[in-house]
């Protein structure tokens, strides 16, 4: 569990999930230290050893991106408690957000229905020599995201987000946005793109896709752009930053990403952009497109270390930071499986 998320109610939360699973004769083994990175090193050690039949995970995305690290690729099934700050992962799969009662009756459905309770769904692999160091890398290579890479000005959001104490809350994301856009630049990318999906498949009325972004086909199933971008986001999931709307047709189960590129908007215009990206409505602005494909390579463009350029932006995954570009995201299918009861989920209530 993670005893800062949502002002502390993980520490709450995560001592009734441990009451409620051994009093439904569960063997249940408490992974949590002082630090994440302890969490994680003793989470990898259980799994590995075979001695835990499913890892559960209290907190928000945070913890979801730390709980991935730890079973992605094993098999072993995912459970979620969604009580931090942001919790986008928890809803895609139709699960309880901020109620402890409802997730714990969902957790026990799912450990009841054995392998009708386990669903396998899509994870990002990250791989790029500017990772951050630590124990989050997977064998040193690569690190695993369940939600959404941003490299761009959401990615600086975040970064402004996560550096703020207050607000508590959502609109920590809101604020930080606002003060992002005010200075912002549209930065120089180089995307690659491999197995992108078929034109004209699962699209969407009014919605930007590749075609309108002039991609350069390189003959051996990849292609290219090249140009200025305000919003650079390789989404697994539909939402980012507790409820925006980055990607609202990415699926989970699709073996896709969908990636999401705000080309060279105006300050105006991104500040305009911003807000709809909490319903969705910014792929219906002319210079926002969306690319599915099965993997996108981000790097900086040819014109990112010209006099006078802003730094580029910084990676993040899950909104925990990833490190610098260039970077590969890779959907690998089904590598996270996740507890989801086999029925319609307990109901919740927001927190």
């Amino acid at each position: 569990m993670n005893p800062t998320a949502g002002k502390g109610r993980a520490v709450r939360a995560g001592a009734v999930v441990v009451d409620t699973l051994r009093e439904a004769g569960h063997l249940v083994h408490d992974l949590s230290g002082r630090t994440a990175d302890l969490a994680l090193t003793r989470a990898r050690r259980a799994v590995d050893a075979g001695a835990v039949r499913a890892l559960v995970v209290v907190g928000g995305d945070g913890m979801v991106h730390l709980g991935a690290q730890a079973v992605a690729g094993t098999g072993v099934p995912l459970g979620v408690v969604a009580v931090g700050t942001g919790n986008d992962f928890a809803p895609t799969l139709g699960l309880p957000v901020g109620d402890v009662g409802a997730s714990c009756r969902a957790l026990l459905a799912a450990l009841d229905a054995g392998e009708r309770g386990v669903r396998a769904v899509d994870a990002a692999f990250v791989s790029g020599p500017g990772l951050v160091a630590g124990p989050d890398a997977v064998g040193g290579q690569g690190r695993w995201v369940a939600g959404a890479v941003s490299a761009g000005l959401d990615a600086t959001v975040n970064a402004r987000a996560n550096a703020m104490r207050r607000p508590r809350g959502s609109s920590r994301y809101t604020i930080a946005a606002v003060r992002e856009v005010v200075g912002y630049r549209p930065w120089s990318y180089r995307l690659t793109f491999d197995g992108l999906q078929p034109t004209g498949a699962h699209e969407h009325p009014g919605v930007g896709t590749a075609a309108g972004l002039h991609l350069r086909s390189d003959g051996d199933g990849t292609a290219t752009w090249t140009g200025r971008a305000a919003l650079v986001t390789a989404a697994n999931g539909p939402r980012i930053g507790g409820g925006v709307l980055v990607a609202p047709h990415a699926r989970v189960d699709d073996g896709y990403l969908d990636v999401v590129i705000g080309t060279d908007l105006s300050r105006p215009a991104a500040a305009a952009v911003f807000p709809s990206m909490f319903v969705g409505a910014h792929l219906r602005h002319r210079k926002v497109h969306l690319v599915r494909a099965r993997a996108v390579t981000v790097e900086p463009g040819p014109d990112a270390w010209a006099s006078g350029e802003r730094p580029m932006p910084v990676a993040f995954g899950d909104g925990e930071r990833l490190g610098a570009l260039p970077l590969r995201v890779e959907a690998r299918a089904g590598a996270l499986h996740a507890l989801v009861p086999a029925g319609p989920a307990a109901p919740s209530r927001a927190g």
